[in-house]
């Protein structure tokens, strides 16, 4: 059985000569998934076709050895342009409502967060309140390696990570997430109650030893 990651254009790739594998890879790179808005992939396809149609050119024939070398060439193009893709589309589920980055300003501490959400208590903006303590977990998370890769990490993404560390306070990890992305990304408010709720949340896990660092 073919492999369902397998491109459809190998299923008739059999002894093509060079019209044929013009047409071949024409007609693959033509489908709707290698042409995303993303420029990076546009221009990558264009740049393929271009130097795909002068290498078959210059093939002489359709020879055993000229048939290998084209299909070895098909399939690396594929791969390479089916990874661009997959890539920008990850990119770009980054930037949709619900899996967005929770930290997105580079070079804030989480006492950044801690100080602007104490200025946004003095403010009573109870929404920046749970947003900058939410993200303080997150950067305080990543201040104490418990977390890797965070840039990019949905809140989701960090409650997650947070289960192994903080096993006992999972449950309001995970809630304080939900409250993070119906804030930020639903168009949501929160009360002085779920805000500071975060808030303390905050504090807690700031002086809870990790639950892996009782281990050994």
């Amino acid at each position: 059985m073919r492999p369902a990651a397998v491109p459809d254009v190998f299923a008739g790739f059999l002894d093509p000569d060079r019209d044929e594998a013009r047409d071949l890879l024409s007609r693959e790179l033509s489908k709707s998934d290698y042409h995303r808005p993303e420029s990076f992939v546009r221009k990558a396809v264009g740049w393929l076709l271009e130097r795909i149609d002068g290498l078959i050119e210059i093939l002489p024939g359709s020879s055993g050895l000229s048939t290998l070398l084209l299909g070895a060439v098909l399939a690396l193009v594929l791969v390479a342009v089916g990874f661009a893709v997959r890539g920008t589309r990850r990119g770009s589920r980054l930037r949709e409502p619900g899996a967005r980055p929770v930290l997105d300003e580079p070079g804030m501490s989480a006492q950044d967060y801690r100080d602007r959400a104490a200025a946004a208590v003095r403010a009573g903006d109870w929404d920046a309140v749970l947003l900058d303590s939410y993200r303080a977990i997150a950067a305080g998370a990543e201040e104490r390696t418990l977390l890797d890769e965070l840039p990019g990490t949905t809140a989701h993404e960090v409650a997650v990570g947070l289960r192994g560390p903080f096993p006992q306070h999972a449950d309001q990890i995970g809630q304080a997430a939900d409250l993070f992305d119906a804030v930020c990304y639903g168009d949501q408010h929160t009360d002085q109650q779920e805000a500071e709720r975060v808030r303390e949340l905050d504090r807690v896990l700031a002086r809870t030893r990790p639950a892996r660092a009782l281990v050994g």
